[in-house]
């Protein structure tokens, strides 16, 4: 019974933290932010419900092993674009706030120098290794939601830094990608 309220407790408390900052998003006009943290809130109670529930095998889960190999190993470049690119945010982007997404300078450097959008292709990475980690039919339908709220909150986001930095963003655009690793290391390569 305590597994039920802990679910519903941590549930709760998930969504209005998000529902916090999608509230403030959708006052500005942020529809990368509103994104951002629904994909957060579902990424998020796909962790909890299968931590706390689906250990009391409430649901049917495949358990194939090579499958959640994979799954763990996807934790680690998950981690370090989500990780590495909150604190190259905060040291180089000079944010107002403690949100290190709230920049006040152009960063196009380190990750930001491969791939636009680090911060959501590493959730959507976490995604999918929560995917196969977990295999059940609700993680793979948390797990996809998410991983749509993340890609359009990346897509949305290059409208908003257009607005904010202008022509910089769109040449920044067009030297590097938004997710595709690889082509931004090739162009990384070519342009140095």
């Amino acid at each position: 019974m305590w597994e039920y309220i802990l679910c519903i407790g941590i549930c709760t408390v998930i969504w209005i933290v998000n529902g916090i900052w999608i509230i403030q998003a959708a006052r500005e006009r942020f529809t990368g932010e509103i994104y951002a943290h629904i994909g957060l809130g579902i990424f998020f109670t796909l962790l909890t419900l299968e931590l706390t529930l689906g250990i009391l095998k409430l649901w049917m889960r495949l358990d194939i092993l090579w499958l959640q190999v994979i799954g763990f190993i996807l934790y680690i470049p998950s981690g370090i674009l989500v990780f590495g690119s909150a604190i190259e945010l905060k040291r180089k982007g000079k944010p107002k706030t403690y949100d290190p997404s709230y920049t006040t300078t152009f960063v196009d450097t380190g990750m930001y120098g491969i791939i636009r959008q680090p911060i959501t292709l590493g959730m959507t990475i976490w995604s999918i290794a929560l995917i196969l980690t977990f295999q059940s039919i609700l993680s793979i339908i948390l797990g996809v939601s998410s991983t749509f709220c993340f890609w359009m909150s990346a897509r949305k986001e290059a409208e908003y830094n257009i607005r904010k930095f202008g022509d910089e963003y769109k040449e920044y655009m067009k030297k590097v990608p938004m997710w595709n690793v690889m082509r931004g290391l090739v162009e990384l390569r070519r342009n140095s």
